[in-house]
């Protein structure tokens, strides 16, 4: 059997303990002890619960429910299908759309060519996003859109 603990450290014996009750009482005798032994498991719970709040809280809603028709929307599902929208339209080279917040908005971010007209890019997206707070019966569904330009330098090589 292969030692899975440095060769330095105490071999346990068959019926040995982690902590004996020599070893116990002793600490038990100290002021200090039971005092820092509460502290640190409260500090290590405490942050443990800040951590899982975190974990819960720091995602977006994972459905939508729309609200004329009532059924549930995966959020990413609809974002991907306004990312193909807008990334179809002309002169568009990338594109990405995310919902974010309540009331729900839309952030899109297109990179356009150099030759393309952002009005007109930012008319075709103002008519995929109102065709997709139609077709999910929202009131509003408003938008920040980025238009970004693709560079047509060439990248130097080192």
């Amino acid at each position: 059997m292969v030692d899975r603990v440095p060769h330095w450290w105490p071999a346990p014996t068959a019926d040995g303990v982690l902590l004996d009750r020599g070893l116990s009482a002793r600490f038990q005798e100290e002021g200090w002890w039971s005092p820092a032994l509460i502290a640190g498991l409260a500090l290590v719970l405490a942050l443990l619960v800040w951590w899982l709040t975190r974990q819960a809280l720091s995602g977006r809603p994972r459905w939508v429910v729309l609200p004329q028709t009532g059924p549930v929307l995966r959020r990413r599902v609809w974002e991907r299908a306004m990312t193909t929208q807008v990334a179809a339209s002309d002169d568009v080279t990338r594109a990405r759309v995310r919902l974010v917040g309540r009331p729900l908005r839309a952030v899109v971010t297109v990179v356009v060519e150099p030759e393309a007209r952002p009005a007109q890019v930012v008319r075709s997206v103002a008519g995929i996003i109102a065709e997709a707070r139609d077709s999910g019966g929202l009131r509003s569904l408003s938008a920040d859109v980025r238009v970004r330009v693709t560079s047509r330098r060439e990248r130097r090589t080192r």
